[in-house]
């Protein structure tokens, strides 16, 4: 799809990177997610997804308390993140309403499926985790890695590994990066390398 000049104009900031550009633009903005979570970290990623232009739809969850922020008023605590973000959506960045594309953006635990990319928002302890994969990466050593972890952080950590996760799911959109990893995101805000389990077959 070619960018209109209202389009250029909207996301002249990502255009301008080299990483980006405009042929980068309309890969995000031809690209979709689906969205299962319900708190801070996922609501935060699908928040910076869409603002980049990239459509999400998100699943019926309860949201939980604390998923207030950008694209979540507050007292919307049990009420569907579909319903959410189907109301919140077409003010805060229209480009961000086709369901498109068959990425995954979710928090621990999740089931996963679609072709991808596949991107896990998880924890351990007071740490963050972030497990990724490209469409060309292995299913089953992704699903051992993610195994490994719980639900993510809240409060500001939540918050930041959203954010990173956006980043990450964006970076896969985009053709970049290894195909398949795993991040730490850990208090004050330092991101580790993480061991990524493989699968019998890729041993």
């Amino acid at each position: 799809m070619a960018l209109s000049e209202e389009d250029i104009l909207r996301y002249s900031r990502q255009i301008l990177l080299r990483e980006v550009g405009g042929r980068g633009q309309e890969r995000l903005l031809a690209g979709g997610v689906r969205l299962g979570a319900s708190g801070e970290a996922g609501l935060t990623a699908a928040a910076y997804v869409a603002a980049g232009g990239t459509a999400v739809v998100a699943d019926s969850w309860p949201l939980t308390p604390g998923a207030e922020g950008f694209l979540v008023p507050a007292g919307q605590e049990g009420q569907s993140a579909a319903d959410v973000l189907a109301r919140a959506l077409p003010e805060f960045n229209p480009d961000a309403l086709a369901a498109r594309g068959t990425g995954l953006l979710a928090e621990v635990p999740a089931t996963w499926d679609g072709e991808g990319p596949w991107v896990a928002l998880g924890g351990e302890g007071t740490g963050g985790v972030i497990v990724f994969r490209a469409p060309e990466g292995c299913e089953a050593c992704f699903e051992a890695t993610v195994a490994e972890w719980g639900p993510p952080p809240g409060g500001a950590l939540g918050v930041g590994l959203g954010a990173l996760g956006a980043l990450v799911l964006q970076r896969l959109l985009l053709g970049l990066g290894p195909s398949l990893g795993a991040r730490g995101w850990d208090a004050p805000g330092v991101l580790t390398e993480r061991t990524v389990r493989h699968c019998g077959r890729c041993r």
